[in-house]
Formats: structure tokens, sequence, C-alpha cells
């Protein structure tokens, strides 16, 4: 279990995020949601490991993320940034194949080039594990990353729930290689026990991935619930208003439901559905 208390951020004189408290159970996969700026990253490096809280502690499987050693860390959980870059002249196989380092001693052994493998096949680039990485397209290079965060968290000789933290996973990709990640993700979950935490703004992620979403902005939690509560009519509508500095991704309210119960009001994108005295956005 991933359990964060009282979470809080601030870099100078910005608070980035306050007061956050969640949990995470093993075997789900849980989205967090908000518009640019919210605080999604921010939050997922805190709970990863990545960055250290200003105040709160996060807790892994029962153990400060402090406490735990760097390998021991890198064996329980992965993180896909938004964006990897790697410059090196490596083989699309050598870069999946640094997932395994937190489990290597002296060398990469039989097993680790079987799961370097296994993971490019569910990515479908496993017919080029030869190539080099820096001769790839950027849609072909987040799929190699990701082969190499789920090689990094395949380890069946790791008891212990397994955690992968993933930044707007789908980003840049067409859609039959997001759909591919779909699919990825959930057999990482049901056949590894794998807890998922991902941000995104894309509708197909949430609808085919999430059952559970926490939305955030000005770094607090606006909602931590399951998806299906936000669909259960009219009658239990949640409104906000916002006032935000900057255009944010605009999903159009019945794209997800016909009566998705959630109404954003405040300034935002142009694309916003207009009302006759104010907008009626879902920022996701």
């Amino acid at each position: 279990m991933l359990v964060g208390t009282n979470i809080q951020l601030t870099l100078g004189r910005r608070e980035i995020l306050s007061g956050i408290d969640i949990q995470l159970d093993p075997g789900k996969v849980t989205a967090i949601l908000g518009p640019n700026g919210a605080g999604k990253t921010s939050l997922l490096r805190i709970l990863s490991g990545e960055w250290t809280p200003t105040e709160g502690r996060v807790e892994l499987n029962g153990d400060p993320l402090s406490a735990i050693p760097v390998r021991r860390l890198g064996q329980l959980r992965a993180y896909l940034h938004q964006e990897s870059s790697l410059d090196f002249a490596f083989s699309v196989l050598e870069v999946v194949l640094l997932g395994r380092s937190p489990h290597m001693r002296g060398g990469e052994r039989p097993e680790d080039y079987a799961a370097a493998r296994e993971a490019l096949a569910q990515v479908d680039l496993e017919d080029r594990e030869q190539d080099l990485y820096t001769a790839l397209s950027g849609g072909e290079k987040q799929r190699v990353h990701l082969a190499r965060v789920l090689c990094q968290i395949d380890e069946s000789s790791i008891p212990d729930p397994r955690y992968l933290f993933l930044d707007e996973p789908t980003i840049g990709l067409d859609v039959v290689a997001k759909e591919n990640v779909r699919i990825f993700l959930r057999e990482a979950r049901d056949r590894l026990g794998v807890t998922v935490i991902l941000t995104t703004h894309d509708l197909g992620d949430i609808e085919q991935l999430c059952r559970r979403i926490i939305i955030i902005d000005r770094g607090r939690v606006l909602y931590d619930g399951l998806l299906e509560d936000l669909r259960r009519g009219p009658g239990h509508r949640m409104r906000l208003s916002l006032d935000l500095a900057e255009p944010v991704s605009v999903l159009e309210l019945d794209a997800l439901t016909a009566d998705l119960p959630v109404v954003w009001e405040g300034a935002g994108d142009e694309q916003c559905e207009q009302g006759p005295s104010r907008r009626h956005c879902a920022l996701f």
C-alpha cells in the first residue's frame, strides 16, 4: 500500500501542493487529473520518491520512502517521465535493459534479456531491438521507455506490491499506439498485480483504464473517488469555480457520458462551451 499524509511542497515562495492525503491500494489504476500547473507531476514525483515533500510523509508498503535503499526502491517502483531524453547511441534493447539495473549484480543475466524482450513485444517493438534508439520517432522512443519501466518491475522474485508511476504515458502517440499502451497497462495490472498511478489529459486513458480518479487544482485535492460516482446523475453534480491563468485541455461533457456530473466554471480555453453568463468546462 502507498500512503501519503499531509503532503506539502513549497518551491521558493510558491506553494505547489498543500495538505494532500492519499492512499493507494495494490493492483488498482488511479488517474491524477487537473488543469496545467495544478501540481499533478509534482505529486507524482513525491509519491514515487523522486522528490521529498516540504512537509508530510509517504510510506510504501509500510516503510517511509526516505528509509528505503535506492536499489530496493528501484525494485518496488518505476517512473515514466513525460519526456525522457537519451542521446547516447544505445540500441533499443540496451535502453530497455537499463530498467533491469536494480535487479542486477555483476551484469546482465539471461532472465534480464528475457524480461526486456518480453516488454518490447508488449509495446510492439520486438523487431526493433537492434535499432539505434536515437533513430526512432518520438512515439517509438516513448514506447521504448514504457518497455523499460515495465521490465523494471517485472521481477517474480519480488513478492511485495509494486508500483508504476506514469506522467502522461500516451502523449504524442497515434491512436493505435495509445490503445496498445492501454492494453499493456491493463495486462501489467492483471498479470503482475502492479499498482498504476498516472497523470493524463486523455479521455481514452480515463475511460479505459481508471476506476478511481483524483482531481487536483492549485495543489489541493478537489475530488477523490470512483469515476462511476461522477455518473450518478444531475442530483450529484459537483460544481467547481476556478480562475485559471492559462488555457487547459477541454473534454466535451457528453464524450465520457451523456450526463457527466462534473461542471467546471471559470475562465479558460476558448473551446469551452459558452453559456449565457459563464463557460461550462470539464478540465482534465
